[in-house]
């Protein structure tokens, strides 16, 4: 004889639910995660320099300025986090010792990439490079220090370079660039790490700098 078959309690339906989400929640955090670690800014920084590379001819004189652009705009804010892995006065910091190191090596990097764009006479796509850097951190700076909006720095340093993909390539690029832009977003605001306030005013610096810089280099 065929037995009947057995009706889940409530109570197991519930548990399974709460089961469920907690690994849907669990999934969606990793992904976050993921796409936090790919899309870091020094790795943003290398895919805007192969993209100018391979796409653009105007912008870099010979591979040495490829250096000297990824060693400013990425080399340098990156020892943040073997410097802060080292000192213990920042270590014991943990991440906001981390963070505010990193927001001075950004400085110093940008500064330095802007002092050597200068003297070396680059090219007026790259000087726009360079200058929309040294700007976004000055405006970052601003809204932080003296405005007292709380602005991501890691949001400007994203949109950084997607401005300037969309700035200098082609529509296509464009869009992909916005699409991975609205994907960098949802992973910062899912895990935490900014709110959406936070990652809306530092995004908001760099195409601000884009477009002041632009305009200073095409008066030039």
């Amino acid at each position: 004889m065929k037995e009947p078959m057995e009706i889940p309690r409530p109570a197991q339906k519930t548990q399974d639910t709460r089961v469920l989400r907690r690994t849907h929640h669990k999934a969606l955090y990793v992904l976050a995660k993921i796409i936090r670690v790919v899309t870091v800014p020094p790795v943003m920084v290398g895919t805007l320099i192969i993209l100018l590379s391979t796409l653009r001819t105007d912008v870099f004189s010979g591979f040495g300025e490829s250096l000297c652009t990824l060693l400013f705009l990425a080399i340098i804010p990156l020892m943040a986090y073997p410097i802060s892995a080292v000192i213990p006065s920042i270590r014991k910091k943990g991440r906001d010792g981390q963070r505010n190191l990193a927001f001075l090596l950004s400085f110093v990097g940008y500064s330095g990439g802007m002092l050597y764009a200068l003297l070396a006479h680059v090219s007026r796509p790259l000087l726009i490079v360079f200058g929309t850097y040294f700007l976004s951190v000055i405006v970052l700076t601003v809204m932080n220090k003296v405005i007292r909006v709380r602005a991501s720095g890691h949001a400007c340093s994203i949109a950084g370079p997607i401005g300037l993909v969309c700035y200098f390539l082609p529509p296509v690029c464009i869009v992909a660039s916005l699409a991975l832009y609205a994907v960098i977003f949802w992973a910062s605001v899912h895990m935490g790490r900014h709110t959406v306030k936070e990652f809306i005013w530092g995004s908001l610096s760099s195409p601000l700098s884009l477009a002041l810089v632009a305009l200073i280099v095409s008066l030039l």
